[in-house]
């Protein structure tokens, strides 16, 4: 067993806003869709599968745009032991047509909503993690990270001589 968590996240941007998950847990904070890479998946399925598991949206996963590593045993103060040091791969994704995002039937624990937040009040919110001004980066500058999926390159080959 691994001793990092693969988090697979989607960014979703339409029309100045981000499609965010709401949380109530001692006071609302929000999210980004995403969680844990699943056993068999890849990490574009893991993705996908995340944004609908709790927003109901079906999305095409585009390119990589950030990754966050989140390291407990790092920080300083107390941190929580059931954090686990993991690695969030945050793909910039596109609603598939007709897709409306919404808070889905079985919700996360403390899932209270979806919601599309203007960019402009980004940095008025509580979003765990805290990289605000990392997506307004990346959505201002458009910077995206090769992401390379080994399956899909062709197999290196030898030439006998």
């Amino acid at each position: 067993m691994t001793h990092v968590r693969i988090r697979c996240t989607g960014l979703i941007v339409e029309n100045n806003s981000i499609l965010l998950v709401e949380y109530d847990d001692n006071g609302i904070h929000y999210n980004l869709p995403g969680g844990g890479l699943e056993l068999g998946e890849t990490i574009l399925e893991g993705v996908a599968r995340e944004v609908f598991e709790e927003t109901t949206a079906e999305v095409e996963v585009g390119p990589l745009a950030l990754i966050y590593e989140l390291a407990p045993h790092k920080q300083s103060g107390d941190y929580n032991p059931i954090e686990k040091h993991s690695l969030h791969l945050i793909f910039e994704c596109s609603l598939k047509n007709n897709s409306k995002p919404q808070l889905p039937q079985n919700p996360d624990l403390n899932q209270s909503d979806v919601k599309w937040i203007p960019l402009e009040e980004l940095n008025s919110i509580l979003l765990i993690p805290n990289i605000n001004q990392q997506i307004i980066n990346y959505i201002k500058n458009k910077r995206n990270i090769d992401f390379i999926e080994d399956y899909q390159l062709d197999r290196l080959r030898l030439e006998q001589k």
